[in-house]
């Protein structure tokens, strides 16, 4: 993200984008609960993981793109990415990324 940030030559704090991106861990945290609980009661672990997974990463998508659609500046270099498609970029990026990190066993 933020080198998509430097290719439209434009800037954000730091700060910022590192806490518009730490939302993904929240819902990574109730996946995480929700299965343990399914499989704990002998609901379908699995199955409320993944339904869960879906109602995070689409809450995750949604926060990102209204966040970024008001971060991101309206004027962005003229030779660069266009805004609209980084903005969609972002937002797009959030499912993707809980889903590496939910299934990477090492990290």
């Amino acid at each position: 993200i933020r080198a998509g940030f430097y290719m439209m030559q434009t800037s954000v704090p730091f700060l910022d984008l590192w806490a518009y991106t730490g939302y993904k861990y929240l819902g990574l945290c109730i996946n995480v609960f929700v299965g343990l609980l399914g499989r704990l009661f002998s609901v379908g672990g699995a199955t409320a993981y993944y339904v869960c997974f879906l109602w995070t990463a689409s809450a995750a998508t949604f926060l990102m793109l209204k966040i970024m659609s008001h971060t991101v500046p309206m004027q962005t270099a003229s030779q660069g990415p266009k805004r609209e498609v980084m903005v969609l970029a972002f937002a797009f990026c959030q499912p993707v990324f809980m889903w590496f990190v939910s299934q990477t066993k090492f990290l």
